[in-house]
């Protein structure tokens, strides 16, 4: 890597990584006055009202995607006029996808009462979903162009913008709920900071890349528009592959289940998706790097990068899921008490399923740069088939509540995404895949070490819940898990280069 795409990387890692941690303290602190003044049937309506509108969001069909792809090397070869060309075919489809949520989003008003189960008649229901979707909807007529801002490297300036108003949102939505207990006012703030957010993220873009305006009106080639297609076509099979994996789990939960135990769920899910952000923001942050790169070098330069980002993520994705398997119940407990917990099982599922999904992030990443839509389409198709089978089953076979719907995530991930998205990647870069399993293999028995000998110094030779042991609990899970890293591959090229990367962090926060 050149210099100044291992500074952007850094500096876009920087800032994502203290947003996230400071949007993380915010919603915890949020949600901590949410539980107390509004309780758990309103948790329930957050969870399920937010896998709604993921399953609508599918209507983007991933034309996204397929055109931050296409600008990568337009943006290297400075471009511009098909760079503006390309932004503006964003900018027209994303207008059709708001519109077109927003008449799906009222054709689901009349079915509301039959996704919700478990809870008493809620008069202002309709009103609180209406919100949702307004807040949905209105996304979509700004935030495309955030594409530039990944595009040119320099997503760090969304993460300033992004804390900026994570802040102002977080003050006024713990007024409110103290003041009134008013879900309505809630998500009122919740819809007007998601239009300034993205506003103020157009503005900027607008005023740094002034090109933009002089190609207002400038369409895409023909050639490029018949590519893009065919890349949106593979896209949106991964969309409602992705959406069926892990945004109905929460619809199967409320319908099979209860709300009421999704809400309780739905902490969880809080704790996970702090670690999910920020776990997929850094690795995400080397996006638009990781696209230069593959635009301008040669495939074993690319290869050697590939390792090392996948194991800085597989660190992350260690240290995260072990982390939360051991910590997650002693904080429920000291933050809202023994009558939210779910069981031991139930925690083992949620934190192999976090390892699951994050170690894809590099695979993820990396096929997307390469433009691998095509390839991924037929097992796009296959995973979803096995999830629902998986998880109906152990539903309504089995018996097994809220663990069923995770193994039928689990069964769904290792039969599919386990091997064949580092497939695409090995064989692109020439490489066996047998080094893959290699790799992967040592990574496994690694993590089993560290979660071992973590779960032994803290379930076992620590008991009882107190703040105080409950930060014991953390340095453990710092201290060895990352020892154990540390001894199993300090003498790799993947280790030199992350201390490298680290040192060259701490330079750049001075």
């Amino acid at each position: 890597m050149k210099s100044s795409r291992v500074e952007n990387s850094i500096r876009n890692t920087i800032y994502a990584l203290s947003t996230q941690i400071f949007s993380m303290l915010m919603s915890f602190a949020v949600r901590t006055v949410f539980i107390h003044t509004l309780g758990k049937e309103y948790l329930g309506f957050n969870g399920l009202f937010s896998n709604i509108f993921s399953i609508l969001s599918l209507t983007e069909l991933g034309m996204g995607t397929a055109i931050v792809y296409s600008m990568y090397k337009p943006v290297a070869q400075g471009d511009h006029r098909k760079v503006a060309a390309l932004l503006n075919l964003y900018r027209t489809f994303y207008r059709i996808v708001g519109t077109i949520i927003a008449v799906l989003g009222l054709s689901l008003l009349p079915f509301l009462n039959y996704l919700v189960s478990g809870i008493r008649d809620i008069p202002e229901l309709k009103i609180i979903y209406l919100l949702y979707l307004s807040s949905s909807v209105i996304s979509y007529f700004f935030v495309y162009k955030k594409s530039i801002l990944t595009v040119y490297q320099q997503d760090y300036i969304s993460s300033r913008i992004d804390l900026i108003i994570n802040f102002i949102q977080g003050i006024i939505q713990i007024a409110i709920l103290i003041l009134w207990h008013n879900y309505i006012l809630y998500l009122i703030i919740l819809i007007l900071t998601v239009f300034f957010g993205n506003l103020l993220n157009s503005l900027y873009v607008d005023y740094k890349y002034q090109y933009l305006k002089e190609y207002h009106s400038e369409k895409v080639g023909k050639e490029t528009k018949k590519k893009i297609y065919t890349d949106v076509k593979a896209i949106f099979v991964s969309r409602i592959s992705s959406a069926i994996v892990t945004s109905t789990d929460n619809l199967l939960i409320s319908a099979f289940i209860s709300t009421i135990i999704l809400g309780l769920y739905s902490n969880y899910l809080m704790l996970i998706g702090v670690v999910n952000t920020i776990t997929s923001k850094m690795i995400d942050s080397l996006t638009g790097s990781v696209g230069n790169l593959i635009a301008v070098e040669s495939i074993e330069r690319v290869y050697l990068i590939f390792k090392r980002v996948w194991f800085i993520n597989y660190w992350l994705v260690a240290f995260s899921s072990i982390s939360f398997f051991i910590l997650a119940n002693p904080f429920i407990i000291l933050w809202v008490g023994k009558s939210y917990l779910l069981s031991s099982g139930i925690i083992f599922m949620i934190a192999l399923n976090l390892f699951m999904r994050l170690i894809r992030n590099t695979f993820l990443m990396f096929n997307n740069a390469f433009g691998h839509f095509v390839e991924l389409k037929k097992k796009n198709i296959i995973e979803p088939i096995i999830n629902m089978i998986a998880s109906l089953l152990f539903i309504l076979v089995f018996k097994m509540g809220i663990v069923g719907v995770l193994l039928g995530t689990f069964v769904s991930n290792i039969t599919t995404n386990f091997w064949f998205e580092p497939y695409l990647i090995f064989k692109k870069c020439q490489v066996s895949l047998k080094e893959y399993f290699k790799i992967v293999g040592k990574y496994l028995l690694t993590n089993i070490v560290a979660g071992g000998l973590t779960y032994i110094l803290c379930d076992i030779c620590i008991t009882g819940n107190s703040w105080m042991l409950f930060f014991v609990r953390i340095v453990i899970c710092c201290l060895v898990i990352n020892l154990t890293i540390i001894l199993f591959y300090r003498k790799t090229d993947e280790y030199h280069y992350f201390m490298m990367l680290v040192k060259k962090v701490l330079k750049l926060s001075r």
